[in-house]
């Protein structure tokens, strides 16, 4: 705090964490040690959630921002392609 004849001055401040994001795309072949994984609403590409989740060495490691179970059925599409082999 500062103080003089005119007035005074206070300031409140909080401590900052750096953090950094990383697409899924750009962490094919990379090894992380810890991760908070963002799913999302729905899968772009199938697989892609896959791998991001196995880029972590331990499952107990990972922690996922909240998701709908619906997240995880299969999508349309793959049950289409399963259909013709």
């Amino acid at each position: 705090m500062w103080e003089d004849k005119i007035g005074s001055c206070s300031r409140l401040q909080f401590p900052l964490s750096l953090a950094w994001a990383i697409t899924a795309h750009k962490l094919q072949g990379l090894t992380l040690s810890k991760a908070v994984i963002d799913l999302g609403k729905k899968e772009f590409v199938a697989g892609l959630s896959f791998v991001t989740i196995f880029r972590v060495r331990s499952l107990d490691d990972i922690l996922f921002k909240h998701f709908s179970l619906n997240r995880l059925e299969r999508k349309k599409v793959e049950r289409a392609i399963n259909g013709r082999n």
